[in-house]
């Protein structure tokens, strides 16, 4: 069985933006303008007349917030990639409860995960249950690492170590 034809990115470009905007409640002509780009310049990229600037990739996602057109990007080189928190978020954040989150997520996903290699066959319904797991394992991960380095990077106070005996 071949697999189903791989969707041009100028195609998923556009069903991305026409369906968003709907979903916002905006146009086209109003999201072009909101891009700082003409309306026909965007109906250029989106009829794959035009290359789409992968320098306007970004703030395109951002301003629709969906962010679709990079994960199809990133599965074709074989990565995966997740939203990371606002320095915001991370100011706030208890040492503690971030690194017990992380916890929790790698236990629910080892349990998933034990689950469906017991019988050494991976079913479709143990597949589309396990994936999950560990994708929240890897985010978190990703939430963790960014955590740790803006806790690093903006010095925020660290508690006194005890002298050692």
């Amino acid at each position: 069985m071949d697999p189903p034809p791989k969707e041009p990115f100028h195609a998923a470009l556009g069903r991305v933006v026409q369906n968003r905007t709907k979903e916002l409640g905006s146009s086209t002509p109003k999201f072009a303008e909101h891009l700082g780009h003409g309306y026909r310049t965007l109906m250029y990229w989106l009829a794959g007349e035009r290359k789409f600037p992968a320098e306007l990739l970004p703030s395109l996602c951002i301003a629709l917030d969906n962010y679709e057109l990079l994960d199809l990007l990133e599965k074709e080189v074989g990565r995966v990639a997740y939203r990371l928190p606002h320095d915001t978020q991370l100011q706030h954040a208890e040492d503690v409860r971030a690194v017990q989150r992380l916890v929790k997520e790698v236990g629910a996903a080892l349990e998933e995960l034990a689950n469906t290699l017991e019988d050494g066959v991976v079913e479709k319904h143990e597949l589309d249950k396990t994936l999950p797991k560990l994708d929240d394992v890897i985010r978190e991960c990703a939430r963790l690492k960014h955590w740790l380095k803006y806790r690093h990077e903006s010095g925020l106070p660290k508690k006194p170590r005890p002298p050692a005996p």
